[in-house]
């Protein structure tokens, strides 16, 4: 056999390549699984990832169904921690930030302060919010701004941390107006934040007419309004109040029963009224509203003596609702009446009708 080298070594040079170009190819082969190995790994912690993120927002959700605002609001915190620019978690964390300054409450003992953990929870609201304003447009920059004053409010009530107080509430009430005349939440607040801290009644009167208008958060609006009214004690307060009241019972809004014993007592009582406040009160709206609106108010259950009270005092409001519709003759002989009932009794009741008797006799 002939065995040529200047043959052989091209052969040789020839099974190299194979083999090299057979290592290469294994070489891709292996490089290619490893790349497809990773991207499927990447798509597995993503997936794993989105529903670790899904579930953190179901129960942040169901925590805000149940009204637990606070701690959705710390569960949203959680998710952005991880994810700080993802939209959902931000927009929703707003939302239950916006219901938790609503509904924020703290339960104190006699004496108690309201501590560090009232503080850190203030801290959080006011942080949220103040962020919430950069991402913000139009109608829910103005609802963020209103809630940023109640909350700044809440600081200074309750955490004693801001002075001058309530500085900073009426700059934010005023900012949200500034943005949306027609805000809801600026108009309502604005409205308790004048008639509580001695404002214009007139001003707060109608900015609590604005929110109402809007017939939006009805039932917020309506203990903003009522607390406002029923806490400023000065001619047109029960006016504007009865007039609420209403309109609440002919929309059947509900009023709950401590509710509705507070301004019974407010606008009502012949105990505690002076005829000029229930002349006010009763002449606010046409005498059958004033009258069905008056017993919408007194509507508890009560015992057989109670009861017996109870009838007493309607007939001397009926009387005084026939005096101001100008019927002088029942009015009078409603009285009359009620002077032989209450014979023998010392009380604010029997001075109050001894005194209308006086008055209608003589006029």
């Amino acid at each position: 056999m002939n065995n040529d080298p200047q043959q052989s070594e091209p052969r040789a040079k020839r099974a190299w390549a194979v083999i090299l170009a057979w290592i290469g190819g294994i070489s891709a082969v292996l490089a290619f699984i490893g790349a497809m190995t990773g991207f499927f790994g990447n798509i597995q912690n993503h997936f794993h990832h989105n529903a670790q993120v899904d579930s953190q927002m179901a129960v942040a959700q169901s925590q805000a169904r149940e009204g637990d605002y606070q701690a959705s609001v710390q569960s949203y915190a959680d998710i952005l921690k991880t994810e700080p620019l993802y939209r959902p978690a931000l927009d929703q964390q707003l939302q239950n930030t916006l219901l938790w300054v609503e509904d924020y409450h703290v339960y104190l003992k006699p004496g108690e302060g309201p501590g560090a953990a009232v503080a850190s929870q203030l801290d959080q609201i006011i942080a949220i919010l103040d962020a919430a304003l950069v991402r913000t447009k139009g109608a829910v920059t103005a609802d963020v701004q209103a809630h940023l004053g109640w909350a700044h409010w809440l600081n200074q009530h309750i955490a004693e941390r801001e002075f001058p107080p309530n500085a900073m509430a009426e700059r934010n009430y005023r900012a949200a107006l500034a943005t949306d005349l027609s805000n809801v939440y600026g108009n309502a607040m604005l409205g308790s934040w004048l008639a509580l801290n001695g404002g214009s009644l007139a001003n707060a009167i109608q900015h609590f007419n604005i929110a109402v208008a809007t017939g939006k958060a009805r039932a917020f609006v309506r203990t903003l309004q009522l607390g406002g009214l029923r806490d400023r004690d000065e001619p047109g307060s029960r006016t504007a109040l009865v007039r609420a009241l209403n309109e609440m019972r002919k929309n059947g809004e509900p009023l709950d029963a401590e509710d509705k014993h507070r301004i019974m007592g407010f606008c009502c009582d012949p105990s505690v009224t002076d005829h000029a406040e229930l002349t006010e009160s009763l002449s606010a709206v046409p005498a059958a509203d004033a009258w069905q609106t008056y017993l919408w108010l007194d509507d508890q259950q009560n015992t057989a003596e109670d009861m017996k009270h109870r009838d007493i005092v309607h007939n001397f409001i009926a009387a005084n609702l026939a005096e101001l519709s100008g019927d002088k003759q029942k009015s009078l002989e409603t009285y009359r009446t009620l002077r032989e009932q209450l014979n023998g009794q010392s009380s604010t009741l029997t001075d109050s009708v001894d005194e209308a008797v006086a008055r209608l006799s003589h006029s």
